[in-house]
């Protein structure tokens, strides 16, 4: 099984990104993959849950409009 390393950089100025990691012996022969970030992804910053979302959440509704939902859609009882 290979050893996997994985960490978040940023590339500097001259287009270069710097990799330590005392994982990594001298001499070993390694691949490297490069997975860039969408812009939105970088915008974004750390993931945020459903649930964090959802508490962000403004709904344009009347206070009881959990349980009169139907009157409300429907047009009953008016």
């Amino acid at each position: 099984m290979a050893l996997t390393v994985r960490q978040k950089m940023v590339v500097d100025q001259n287009h270069a990104i710097h990799l330590q990691s005392p994982e990594l012996k001298p001499g070993s022969r390694v691949e490297v993959i490069v997975l860039v970030e969408s812009e939105a992804q970088q915008a974004k910053g750390k993931p945020v849950s459903f649930l964090e979302e959802a508490q962000n959440l403004s709904i344009d509704a009347l206070p009881d409009f959990s349980t009169n939902f139907e009157k409300n859609l429907y047009g009953h009882g008016n």
